[in-house]
Protein backbone atom coordinates (compact mmCIF):
# COMPACT_ATOMS: atom_id res chain seq x y z
CA UNK A 1 0.00 0.00 0.00
CA UNK A 2 1.72 3.58 -0.89
CA UNK A 3 1.38 6.31 1.59
CA UNK A 4 -1.87 8.36 1.20
CA UNK A 5 0.52 11.89 1.60
CA UNK A 6 1.97 10.58 -1.89
CA UNK A 7 -1.48 11.75 -3.55
CA UNK A 8 -1.98 14.67 -1.03
CA UNK A 9 1.78 15.74 -2.13
CA UNK A 10 0.55 15.65 -5.85
CA UNK A 11 -2.62 17.51 -5.60
CA UNK A 12 -0.76 20.12 -4.32
CA UNK A 13 1.52 20.38 -7.02
CA UNK A 14 -0.75 20.44 -9.43
CA UNK A 15 -2.75 22.71 -8.01
CA UNK A 16 0.17 25.32 -7.37
CA UNK A 17 0.76 25.04 -10.75
CA UNK A 18 -2.77 25.43 -11.82
CA UNK A 19 -2.35 28.90 -9.61
CA UNK A 20 0.53 30.12 -11.62
CA UNK A 21 -0.88 29.20 -14.73
CA UNK A 22 -3.70 31.37 -14.25
CA UNK A 23 -1.73 34.41 -12.93
CA UNK A 24 -0.18 34.27 -16.61
CA UNK A 25 -3.31 33.87 -18.41
CA UNK A 26 -4.50 36.63 -16.52
CA UNK A 27 -1.11 38.98 -16.64
CA UNK A 28 -1.71 38.41 -20.74
CA UNK A 29 -5.30 39.18 -20.73
CA UNK A 30 -4.50 42.61 -18.75
CA UNK A 31 -1.55 43.16 -20.85
CA UNK A 32 -3.61 42.67 -24.06
CA UNK A 33 -6.45 45.04 -22.40
CA UNK A 34 -3.94 47.70 -21.78
CA UNK A 35 -2.44 47.09 -25.62
CA UNK A 36 -6.44 48.02 -26.48
CA UNK A 37 -6.60 51.33 -24.32
CA UNK A 38 -3.11 52.46 -25.68
CA UNK A 39 -4.14 52.03 -28.97
CA UNK A 40 -7.61 53.52 -28.92
CA UNK A 41 -5.79 56.65 -27.14
CA UNK A 42 -3.80 57.07 -30.39
CA UNK A 43 -4.23 60.28 -32.23
CA UNK A 44 -7.73 60.70 -33.28
CA UNK A 45 -9.17 57.98 -31.26
CA UNK A 46 -10.80 57.94 -27.54
CA UNK A 47 -9.35 60.04 -25.00
CA UNK A 48 -8.55 58.91 -21.39
CA UNK A 49 -11.67 60.41 -20.25
CA UNK A 50 -13.77 58.91 -22.49
CA UNK A 51 -12.23 55.42 -22.08
CA UNK A 52 -12.48 56.00 -18.14
CA UNK A 53 -16.61 56.82 -18.51
CA UNK A 54 -17.76 54.18 -20.82
CA UNK A 55 -15.33 51.88 -18.27
CA UNK A 56 -16.59 52.88 -15.16
CA UNK A 57 -12.70 53.35 -14.18
CA UNK A 58 -10.42 56.25 -12.71
CA UNK A 59 -7.77 57.99 -14.68
CA UNK A 60 -5.96 56.49 -12.76
CA UNK A 61 -6.75 52.79 -13.52
CA UNK A 62 -6.70 53.13 -17.34
CA UNK A 63 -3.00 54.63 -16.65
CA UNK A 64 -2.25 51.56 -14.73
CA UNK A 65 -3.57 49.30 -17.56
CA UNK A 66 -1.49 50.75 -20.30
CA UNK A 67 1.29 50.69 -18.61
CA UNK A 68 1.45 47.38 -17.32
CA UNK A 69 1.43 46.77 -20.78
CA UNK A 70 4.52 48.50 -21.84
CA UNK A 71 6.04 46.61 -19.17
CA UNK A 72 4.93 43.25 -20.01
CA UNK A 73 5.65 44.56 -23.61
CA UNK A 74 9.17 45.49 -22.52
CA UNK A 75 9.62 42.62 -20.81
CA UNK A 76 7.57 39.43 -22.98
CA UNK A 77 6.92 40.91 -26.35
CA UNK A 78 3.41 41.33 -27.36
CA UNK A 79 0.41 39.68 -25.76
Amino acid sequence: MSDPMTAVLAAREHFQQAQKDAKRAVDRARAAFGKSIKEAREPGGATQERIRAELKLTREQVRRYERFYEQWREKNGEP
